[in-house]
């Protein structure tokens, strides 16, 4: 039988792949929770999202209280702040020329083995197949992304700490060729 970390893995890869919504799995003593809802004040999913296709049902409507007084003029909602580029050192729009590493899944992305550690790899360092580039971190899981050619680290895409997605750039390896 596999053990867990594995099967955990071939699981988040399935609802990358998949349309659910949420995921729970227990296996042994290790468990895995996994959401595509969003988290609106960092305590826990937001309302059920709706898939994509199926019409939601309209949210229950709610009276304001008899005391608070109707504005004459409704409340126009905040726009949006337009995204930010990726705090590493390019976006996955522009990225140079080489071996494009990619996450092998969701979860954060951390440059080196521990807070205040320095980092694995820097931009513009010369490393050999199977280095230690950076570690995905999934549910307490530390995934460590190795350099699958020789080369020098042309780009690292995402910042430190930032969330990462199955398939995404991580580094880009020029191999002088």
């Amino acid at each position: 039988m596999e053990n867990s970390q594995e099967v955990m893995k071939a699981l988040l890869e399935a609802f990358e792949k998949s349309d659910w919504q949420e995921m729970s799995v227990t296996i042994g003593q290790d468990s895995l929770h996994v959401s595509r809802r969003p988290f609106l004040d960092g305590q826990g999913p937001a309302a059920p999202v709706a898939a994509p296709g199926s019409t939601a049902p309209p949210p229950p409507a709610t009276q304001p209280p008899p005391e608070a007084a109707a504005p004459t003029q409704p409340a126009a909602p905040a726009p949006a702040p337009a995204p930010e580029p990726a705090a590493g050192t390019g976006s996955a729009a522009e990225l140079p020329p080489g071996h494009v590493v990619e996450s092998p899944s969701v979860g954060l992305f951390w440059r080196a083995p521990s807070p205040g550690a320095p980092p694995f790899v820097e931009v513009g360092q010369e490393v050999a197949e199977g280095d230690t580039l950076a570690i995905v971190e999934v549910m307490k899981l530390m995934n460590h992304v190795v350099a699958p050619v020789a080369g020098t680290v042309a780009a690292i895409v995402p910042g430190n700490g930032d969330s990462v997605e199955y398939g995404s750039p991580l580094v880009v390896i020029d191999t002088g060729g």
